[in-house]
């Protein structure tokens, strides 16, 4: 059974259980089906969004790679470096 139908199977009891006149334990059982929703929803959220916090360092982190390929590279051949040099920067081998 997964979660959706594990919750509907909670309210259909919190039904029956209003339909036997004991309103204040459907209620209970009613209230304790929200918070379960909304934990979940909880956890869902935090989750998004330690995943775009995760997705937006790696983004950061491989722009600073490039760029520092790129400066790397760029000095290299403003100092003259042969053409193996600079083919081993932009494949971004460390520098020999």
């Amino acid at each position: 059974m997964n979660a959706a139908e594990s919750l509907r199977a909670l309210l259909s009891e919190a039904h029956k259980t209003l339909v036997t006149g004991e309103a204040g334990e459907a209620e209970r059982q009613a209230k304790a089906v929200i918070a379960i929703v909304r934990a979940e929803r909880d956890v869902a959220e935090y989750l998004a969004a330690l995943e775009a916090q995760n997705t937006e360092e790696n983004e950061d982190a491989l722009r600073a790679e490039i760029m520092g390929r790129i400066h790397r590279l760029a000095a290299a051949q403003c100092a003259g470096a042969p053409l193996a040099e600079l083919e081993r920067l932009a494949a971004g081998e460390p520098e020999a």
